[in-house]
């Protein structure tokens, strides 16, 4: 929260760096050569929720709730957008970022972006039971999948997350992200700079 609320003091050039930072935690996430399991009890929400639903496999229990809600702030999910694309299409990727919108785990599976559901009690051990399933695979084998699957689409996520680090920082300088943090602490509802007639 402190750190949303610093943001707007921020220069350009820490703005680009925060995208930047952002963006290779992402890219490590996706291109890491072990699977790699999320398992998930709350919300995950905004970056949250590309933590949770990049991995390889995501358990969530009954209760987990997903959403890229920035445009509520007045940001933009430019990042994560790549991602997304390529798990749900275009179509489900620009509802769910326009709409800013929370899904319930059963949502979040029928669409791709969780593995499995599973009782709150039995999350962890279920990712464990999983971890231990996957360790009877050859991990040269899957490490080779991930290596492959990385290299099909590495020349055009490349460019696109370097479009989505530079729509990110520009975001984050306008008058409608500072509105819309401000409102977010002070729990109204924004008065979006950008809807008012210019004179």
């Amino acid at each position: 929260m402190e750190y949303l609320e610093s943001m707007n003091a921020h220069t350009p050039q820490e703005h680009r760096r925060d995208s930047e930072n952002m963006a290779l935690v992402l890219r490590t996430l996706y291109d890491f050569p072990k699977p790699i399991i999320a398992a998930v009890n709350g919300p995950a929400i905004a970056g949250g929720m590309a933590l949770a639903t990049i991995p390889d496999f995501t358990l969530a229990s009954p209760e987990a709730k997903f959403g890229y809600t920035e445009v509520r702030v007045g940001f933009i999910p430019a990042i994560v957008a790549s991602f997304l694309i390529r798990q749900v299409g275009e179509l489900r990727t620009r509802e769910m970022l326009l709409s800013g919108r929370i899904l319930k785990a059963q949502e979040a599976l029928q669409l791709g972006l969780v593995t499995q559901i599973v009782e709150h009690n039995d999350l962890m051990p279920s990712a464990q039971a999983l971890a231990q399933t996957l360790l009877l695979n050859s991990p040269q084998a899957m490490q080779a999948v991930k290596r492959l699957l990385a290299k099909h689409s590495r020349r055009r996520l490349d460019e696109e997350i370097e479009d989505a680090i530079e729509a990110n920082a520009q975001q984050r300088s306008t008058e409608d992200f500072k509105e819309g943090v401000k409102a977010f602490f002070e729990h109204r509802r924004a008065d979006w700079p950008s809807m008012k007639s210019k004179v």
